[in-house]
């Protein structure tokens, strides 16, 4: 991120005073809100394409339940991930569902918004987003114990398991981008003004 925040000062030309750090505060601020949402699309859409193909080959129900109950551990990580953005953000959970029994998908949680309208925003946002942060934590810790931890056998082909439930789940469905882009107006001073000052403190 400082190497990242460097090179974009260089070349933007406005030198390392308050000027140049918020410029490059927002292009970095832009880039983290829409990467959120690109990763969120796109694994969703990876999730229906997956569901289609194996649909195609061996049935919905079967299709169903290899992307729902076979991989129940990455729905469990994603719901709980709405769930606690969602506490700590302020709202109120009101349902959290591992097993749904209707639709195509196995899992959901229901909150309300509390608070004034602002923070509302800020709730609608960062819950909506939650599975995409709590997949790429999760994904981290998991690929370095593959790679790096010293496991067993049977404990590399849990690891193996976790890190393909966790991608699989960690999605945002079209509920979820309405809701991060109804929020994301309160979200992003917040997140220019961390990265403002991060930049300020590492080149001033």
């Amino acid at each position: 991120m400082q190497h990242l925040f460097r090179i974009l000062l260089d070349t933007l030309a406005l030198g390392y005073g308050a000027e140049g750090v918020a410029a490059v505060s927002g292009i970095l601020t832009v880039i983290a809100i829409f990467l959120v949402i690109i990763i969120g699309a796109l694994m969703n859409l990876i999730e229906r394409l997956q569901l289609n193909l194996l649909e195609k080959i061996l049935g919905l129900k079967a299709a169903l339940f290899i992307c729902n109950y076979f991989t129940i551990a990455g729905t469990i990580i994603h719901e709980c991930a709405h769930a606690l953005f969602a506490i700590c953000s302020g709202a109120k959970v009101t349902e959290i569902s591992f097993l749904d029994t209707k639709g195509d998908s196995l899992g959901h949680v229901s909150y309300v918004v509390r608070g004034p309208f602002f923070m509302k925003a800020i709730q609608h946002s960062l819950c909506a987003c939650a599975p995409v942060f709590a997949g790429l934590f999760c994904e981290l810790i998991i690929i370095n114990q593959i790679f790096y931890g010293t496991n067993p056998i049977w404990g590399q082909v849990i690891l193996w398991y976790l890190a393909i439930s966790v991608i699989d789940h960690m999605s945002m469905s079209p509920i979820d981008i309405k809701h991060y882009f109804q929020g994301i107006w309160a979200v992003i001073p917040i997140v220019f003004a961390i990265i403002f000052g991060y930049g300020y403190f590492i080149v001033t």
